[in-house]
C-alpha cells in the first residue's frame, strides 16, 4: 500500500512540474522577435569582446597574436602608421594578453613603477572592469597579485600576495598601460615591461601543474556575419558557458530559453518555423539598431566637448554596455581616466584644418589630475593620427617647451599651417580636412569626475 501511494504521489508531483514546459504557450512571432532583440542587446558586448580575444589569443595569423597568458608588449608609441585600432592613444605603451583561468589561478608580478604612471585594467567577458592594479589602485611599489577564475576549487596560499582578485569569467583581458615621456623614454618603459610577469600558480610555487583544460573549438570572428544577425546568438551561447551569471540574470535566462539562448544550449535558426526565423532575424536587426542609436547618443555636449556617462561597471544596463562596446570598448572606469571628445568648436561647427583655433586654459584652470593629461589629434575620416612636420600627435602637461602667458594662462594653437616659431611650442598640428580631439585625463580628481571642472571651449580664430 505504501509503495502504491508513493508511486501515485511521485506521478502527481511530476504532473505539477512538467506543465510549465510541456504546456507552455507555443512561441509566436511577436514574442520571438522581442526575445531575439533582448538577447542580442544582452549579448552583443560579450561577442564584441571576443573580437579582441580572437585576434590576440586564438587566431595565430593575427598581427596581434600572443596566445593566452602571455604578454605581448608594444615597444613604440602609436603614430600615423598604426592602423589596427581607431583613436589609439599616444601617451602610453600597451602590454596586452588574455588570461585563461580554467586550469588554475595566475600570478601577476608587477615591478616597482616609481613616478611613472602604470595601470593594469582587468576586464571580464561582459566588458566590466572588475579590478585594477597600478598607480592609483595599488600604489607605486609594485607587488604580487593572484587572479582566480570562477570555477577554482583548490586551496590557495595564505600568504605572499598583495591581493587576491576573483574573476567571474574564465577568460579575462589584461589591458596594461605604461606612461611614456616621449621617444627618449622608450627604453625605460621596455625595461619595466620586461619585469612584468604573468605565470600559473603552480609555476610560481614550483609545483606540478594540473591537467590541461579541454581544448575549445573557438569560432572565427566575422563582424559582417554577426552584426544584426541571428548568428551572434549561436556564438553567445558558447561564451555564456565561460562566466558565472548574476542572480538578477536568472529570469532573463529563463525568458531567452524560449528561443534556445543560454549557457549549454544550442541555437539553431533552422530548428524554427520560417515565420519564427524571420521574427528572430528582425529582432536581432532591431537590437543592433538600438545599440548603434544609443552609441551615437552616449555623450552630453558642453561647449563643444562630449562627456560620456560613467563606464566600466554596467550592472543590468545591457544597452549601455553593448553601446559602449560598439563604440568605446575597454574604456577605463572614471576614477582611472576620463575621455572628453571635441568634434566641434564653441559655435557647434565641425572642426576642420581649413580654420585655425585656440584652446585657452586660464591660470589655475588646467585639467585637475593626479597623473597627467593630454590632447590627441585624429582625422575624422580615417579616425587615425595624421603625419605632420613636427611629429607631434598629442600635446599635454608632459610636452617639453610649452610656454604659459605672463598671467599663468596656457594657450594651445590648433591648426594645419605652421603658426611660426614664436607659437610652435604650443602647436597641435591638424590635418587638412575635418578632425576631432580626444582629451585624456589620467587619475582625474573629484572635480573632473563629478563635472565641477569642464574643459574650455575650442575657439575659432
Amino acid at each position: 500500500m505504501f509503495k502504491r501511494c508513493l508511486v501515485k504521489f511521485l506521478f502527481l508531483a511530476a504532473l505539477l512540474v512538467l506543465p510549465t514546459q510541456s504546456l507552455a504557450a507555443p512561441l509566436n512571432a511577436e514574442e520571438a522577435r522581442d526575445l531575439a532583440e533582448e538577447a542580442y542587446i544582452f549579448g552583443f558586448a560579450i561577442v564584441e569582446n571576443y573580437k579582441s580575444m580572437y585576434g590576440m589569443s586564438v587566431y595565430e595569423d593575427s598581427p596581434q597574436y600572443g596566445g593566452f597568458n602571455n604578454y605581448v608588449h608594444a615597444r613604440q608609441l602609436f603614430g600615423p602608421d598604426y592602423k589596427l585600432v581607431v583613436s589609439p592613444n599616444n601617451d602610453t605603451l600597451y602590454s596586452t594578453t588574455w588570461a585563461d583561468l580554467r586550469a588554475e589561478p595566475l600570478v601577476i608580478t608587477v615591478p616597482p613603477t616609481g613616478d611613472r604612471y602604470f595601470v593594469i585594467q582587468l576586464v571580464d567577458m561582459f566588458t566590466d572592469n572588475f579590478a585594477y592594479i597600478g598607480t592609483r589602485a595599488t600604489g607605486r611599489a609594485g607587488g604580487t597579485f593572484l587572479l582566480v577564475g570562477p570555477g577554482f576549487r583548490g586551496s590557495l596560499p595564505r600568504e605572499g600576495f598583495d591581493e587576491i582578485i576573483v574573476s567571474r569569467s574564465y577568460f579575462a583581458a589584461l589591458a596594461t598601460r605604461t606612461a611614456v615621456d616621449g621617444p627618449d623614454d622608450l627604453a625605460g618603459v621596455a625595461e619595466l615591461q620586461d619585469k612584468l610577469v604573468l605565470q600559473p600558480l603552480s609555476a610560481y610555487l614550483g609545483q606540478e601543474p594540473p591537467a590541461a583544460p579541454p581544448a575549445i573549438n573557438f569560432p572565427a570572428y566575422d563582424s559582417k556575419g554577426l552584426y544584426g544577425k541571428p548568428a551572434l546568438l549561436a556564438i553567445l551561447n558558447q561564451f555564456l558557458q565561460w562566466q558565472t551569471p548574476t542572480l538578477q540574470e536568472g529570469p532573463l535566462m529563463d525568458r531567452l530559453a524560449r528561443i534556445s539562448v543560454g549557457p549549454f544550449r544550442t541555437f539553431d535558426l533552422n530548428s524554427f518555423s520560417p515565420e519564427i526565423q524571420q521574427a528572430i532575424a528582425d529582432g536581432t536587426a532591431a537590437g543592433h539598431a538600438k545599440i548603434e542609436e544609443r552609441g551615437a547618443n552616449l555623450s552630453q555636449n558642453i561647449d563643444g566637448w562630449l562627456y560620456s556617462p560613467p563606464m566600466g561597471d554596467y550592472g543590468a544596463d545591457y544597452l549601455l554596455r553593448s553601446a559602449v562596446a560598439w563604440k568605446f570598448i575597454y574604456t577605463n572606469s572614471p576614477e582611472e581616466a576620463l575621455y572628453p571628445i571635441a568634434e566641434t568648436d564653441v559655435d557647434g561647427n565641425q572642426l576642420t584644418g581649413e580654420k585655425s583655433y585656440v584652446l585657452e586654459f586660464p591660470a589655475g584652470g588646467l585639467p585637475p589630475v593626479d597623473a597627467f593629461w593630454s590632447l590627441t589629434m585624429y582625422d575624422s575620416e580615417s579616425r587615425l593620427m595624421v603625419n605632420n612636420p613636427i611629429d607631434r600627435y598629442s600635446i599635454g602637461d608632459r610636452t617639453a617647451g610649452m610656454e604659459k602667458n605672463d598671467d599663468g594662462s596656457l594657450v594651445i594653437r590648433i591648426q594645419h599651417d605652421d603658426p611660426g616659431e614664436a607659437a610652435r611650442a604650443n602647436w597641435l598640428p591638424a590635418p587638412e580636412g575635418n578632425f576631432y580631439i580626444i582629451a585624456r585625463l589620467y587619475m582625474p580628481r573629484k572635480e573632473a569626475q563629478d563635472g565641477s571642472y569642464r574643459l574650455p571651449a575650442i575657439q575659432p580664430q
